[in-house]
């Protein structure tokens, strides 16, 4: 019986996509920041339960980015995002995907491709986690 109850849980069912997700990875990337181009160190995701994601680029500056999150059509293990916003306030537009490993509670990479719609350059970051 404990063990049917165990299974019926929601961190306990492998196949349930988790709700929210706060994570970091360490690995090799790039972010390009116009012309810029800066070697990425890690990745912190923020995902909630709301729909609402927080991304930390850290790389010799670190890069915070906010937008919305959603469960990928393709695979349960990426996530696709709607890039709406920085620290600064609501100046990006874009958007990217995280892909997760097989136990989706970790960051296997990022792609993010976003316009900066005060400056009109673009950030792009591709990271892969190690």
């Amino acid at each position: 019986m404990v063990l049917c109850i165990a299974m019926a849980h929601p961190s306990f069912a492998a196949d349930d996509p988790p709700t929210s997700l706060v994570a970091s990875a360490k690995g090799e990337g790039t972010i390009k920041l116009g012309k810029e181009e800066y070697k990425l160190n890690a990745v912190v995701v923020k995902l909630f339960s709301d729909g609402k994601a927080e991304l930390n680029l850290i790389t010799d500056i670190t890069v915070f980015i906010a937008g919305n999150w959603s469960r990928s059509s393709d695979t349960a293990k990426s996530i696709d995002l709607k890039i709406t916003s920085s620290v600064t306030g609501g100046n990006l537009d874009g958007g990217g995907k995280i892909f997760l490993t097989d136990d989706r509670k970790s960051i296997a990479g990022l792609k993010l491709q976003v316009l900066s719609k005060v400056s009109r350059k673009t950030i792009t970051a591709e990271f892969v986690a190690k």
